[in-house]
């Protein structure tokens, strides 16, 4: 007989919502879109609900804000450094309890001229706070800025790089493609101010923001071989050589899996088959069972 894959009732992921947070300034805010719908933190709402609708998106992002305002509430800053902003800052992402964040903190920092140990540090406090939270922290680069002077705007490309090699795996390219070697945008996505991105430039950071694939939360899975669920829907593993295996929220992810014909799940709004070439078997339910032959 076939293998069949069941799912355990008690172990199909809930309808609890799911929250992704977003710590920015204006172009996390949606500056430089025609709407927020084109920014690509509204781009990404949708698109997470889409995933499942218990996902949603909290933008706490501020125009004009600095890695000072969003430290933690309590937090000390050097004089003439701005005080946290305890409804948009870590602390509130802490409150929250969510299951990703992201930071995207361009450049204001550099603009108001604070110097690079200062907001490095702060980039590293944040990312703390988080990880100690058990919070999976993304930090995006820094876009390009025009109107930025040219020894900021070497500071920016630093910065660029400080993050990419820093933060890695869990660090976004927002640079790429839309500006060039001195930190200047390329003229197709400057919104006209020389700061912020156009629709076409929020539109590629929304992809890359998709493709860094930030809702791993994970549903659990039985993989019988050759046996029968109980009526409830469970798998003995005495009789069926159960065992367990984990799948992704997000696009369709195949495992990593060498054994001849596995499925995987993709938990949409109804839980879909897929096989291992990624082809599209059928929705299933708690108590179904499908021979994947």
């Amino acid at each position: 007989m076939g293998a069949v894959l069941f799912f355990a009732s008690t172990q199909i992921a809930s309808a609890q919502t799911r929250t992704i947070a977003i710590l920015g300034a204006s172009t996390a805010a949606g500056t430089g879109a025609t709407s927020y719908d084109s920014a690509f933190a509204g781009r990404y709402a949708h698109y997470l609900q889409s995933l499942n609708p218990a996902w949603k998106l909290v933008n706490l992002s501020v125009s004009g804000y600095t890695t000072y305002q969003v430290m933690p509430t309590g937090y000390q800053p050097p004089a003439g450094r701005p005080t946290p902003d305890t409804a948009h800052n870590i602390t509130k992402v802490l409150a929250l309890k969510p299951q990703a964040l992201l930071i995207c903190l361009p450049s204001n920092d550099i603009d108001q001229g604070f110097p690079a140990a200062e907001y490095n540090a702060n980039f590293d406090s944040l990312r703390t706070w988080g990880l100690r939270a058990n919070i999976p922290v993304w930090i995006t680069t820094p876009l390009p800025r025009s109107a930025l002077d040219a020894a900021k705007r070497q500071l920016l490309l630093t910065l660029r790089d400080r993050i990419l090699s820093r933060y890695a795996p869990r660090a976004i390219n927002f640079y790429d493609s839309l500006g060039d070697a001195a930190g200047n945008y390329y003229t197709a996505f400057n919104f006209g101010d020389g700061v912020h991105t156009n629709n076409h430039g929020h539109r590629i950071l929304y992809e890359r923001l998709v493709a860094a694939d930030l809702p791993v939360q994970s549903a659990t899975l039985i993989w019988a071989r050759g046996g029968f669920g109980d009526s409830d829907g469970s798998v003995s593993p005495d009789r069926s050589n159960a065992t367990f295996s984990r799948v992704t929220y997000g696009l369709p992810r195949l495992f990593a899996d060498t054994r001849s014909g596995m499925l995987a799940v993709s938990m949409g709004r109804v839980p879909t088959v897929f096989d291992m070439q990624g082809r599209y078997r059928a929705p299933i339910g708690p108590n179904s069972g499908w021979s994947n032959r």
